[in-house]
């Protein structure tokens, strides 16, 4: 990882979701799926930060469901990927879905912020005790 001038790296792990045919919000098995997934910060300390959400386009290409998990390092991912809450998860997820992941270093000359987004690699690279979290 490059990471920051300091070397820090903080890493943003996007996972974008496609139901498998007949899968629809309505069917249980789906809704398990999702309540999983949006637990998985409460009860795995490796996650600094944690968005999930439902797709709202209408468009065919459109993804279902997409989670964009922040990690303070590669270390702290790769502990993520392997703990029991998230694997629990991923076996939900499989019954009803397939998945493209895509993470980034948000720190790394490779990756490029503007807009609105441009001050967040402020906000998530700082120190975790400097900002104000709720949990």
């Amino acid at each position: 990882m490059v990471g920051d001038k300091q070397g820090r790296c903080m890493i943003l792990h996007l996972v974008f979701f496609k139901f498998h045919e007949p899968f629809q919000w309505c069917d249980s098995e789906v809704l398990e799926a999702e309540a999983a997934t949006r637990g998985h910060p409460h009860r795995i300390s490796e996650i600094a930060g944690w968005a999930c959400g439902r797709n709202i386009s209408v468009r065919k290409r459109a993804m279902d469901f997409v989670v964009m998990g922040l990690f303070e390092s590669q270390e702290e991912l790769s502990s993520f990927l392997i703990h029991p809450d998230h694997q629990d998860g991923v076996l939900k997820w499989q019954k009803i879905a397939s998945w493209q992941v895509v993470d980034i270093d948000i720190n790394s000359e490779t990756t490029q912020w503007s807009g609105l987004l441009d001050g967040w690699t402020d906000v998530v690279s700082a120190p975790l005790d400097a900002v104000s979290v709720s949990r």
